[in-house]
């Protein structure tokens, strides 16, 4: 290959990249404001900085992440603020089996990088290049939309975990998060299982607000996947033609 040829082909995967950063720049801001949240989190439960930032950069998954710290910050026991992380984090699972058919054919090295740098809202990202051919366009178009997410995220926590002594509480900057979510999910809603899941577990969550340690977020997560499920079952159910004795 030509020096000029390899020119040509890493401006092409440079574009493919940029058109990626294109498409997750208008949730670029709820990331960075997602991270402050989490920073100041952490400094308001007295966890040390060096702990949090640490979280960031290997768990990578702001909502969970979160949802420790307030089960933390709550002084409910350690297994709870654990498995509340571990259900959060489970959706990965489900982001994983979209992506693996198209991820196939990636090198191992690239496989990995983004399995790490994957979020909810790079997955979802990624997901609108399913039917492109190219599997060089595909793999750095999803770079494009997941490291700079990732390093806008890492950012904010360490803003946060400096400036968290002196954001008022008026701000309330945790607003974010619930609002990344909707930005996220909502567009992608089209099945009614999958309202009756969000239903379920926003109800279980609205009521159980006063419960202690955080618990109302662990059960909502139980109640929704368990609401989502009985009514899809009961919907092939219904929809199944019934046996005619002879």
């Amino acid at each position: 290959m030509t020096r000029a040829s390899f020119l040509r082909v890493g401006r092409t995967q440079w574009r493919h990249a940029w058109d990626g950063l294109k498409a997750i720049s208008p949730l670029m801001i709820g990331s960075a404001v997602f991270g402050l949240a989490f920073g100041a989190l952490v400094i308001d439960a007295g966890i040390n900085p060096w702990a949090g930032l640490f979280g960031t950069v290997t768990v990578v998954a702001g909502a969970s992440q979160i949802a420790m710290v307030e089960a933390i910050r709550a002084d409910a026991p350690a297994i709870v603020a654990v498995l509340t992380g571990i259900l959060i984090n489970a959706r990965f699972a489900l982001y994983s089996a979209a992506l693996a058919p198209l991820w196939a054919v990636f090198p191992l090295r690239w496989r990995l990088g983004l399995a790490y740098l994957m979020t909810d809202q790079a997955a979802v990202v990624a997901l609108r290049e399913a039917d492109e051919p190219d599997p060089v366009r595909r793999r750095w178009y999803a770079m494009g939309a997941s490291f700079p997410f990732v390093a806008v995220w890492v950012l904010g926590t360490i803003a946060g975990l400096m400036l968290g002594p002196v954001i008022p509480q008026h701000w309330q900057v945790g607003f974010i998060v619930p609002l990344m979510f909707i930005a996220v999910l909502v567009p992608g809603l089209r099945k009614p299982a999958e309202l009756v899941t969000i239903a379920g577990a926003a109800a279980v969550v609205l009521l159980g607000k006063s419960w202690p340690y955080g618990l109302n977020v662990f059960f909502g997560i139980i109640a929704g996947m368990s609401a989502g499920a009985t009514f899809e079952w009961w919907r092939e159910r219904r929809a199944s033609p019934e046996e005619v004795a002879p």
